[in-house]
């Protein structure tokens, strides 16, 4: 049971990360097209990575599951 219960928060975290980082990439866009400063766009960018490193590390452990 605790270990259904744990799959479920993984998936669901999963699912909010990867909405989070699609939105990243509107703001990224966004940014660009306002000619935002290049250190605000860059820190968009590394959070974006950040979020696809946590995503996959999710996925490698619902796949071993």
């Amino acid at each position: 049971m605790l270990k259904n219960t744990s799959i479920k928060k993984k998936r669901t975290h999963l699912i909010y990360l990867k909405k989070q980082h699609r939105d990243l990439d509107d703001g990224i866009i966004t940014a660009f097209k306002m000619h935002t400063k290049d250190n605000v766009v860059s820190k968009l960018k590394l959070k974006k990575l950040h979020l696809k490193e946590e995503i996959a590390q999710l996925e490698r452990d619902l796949e071993e599951v």
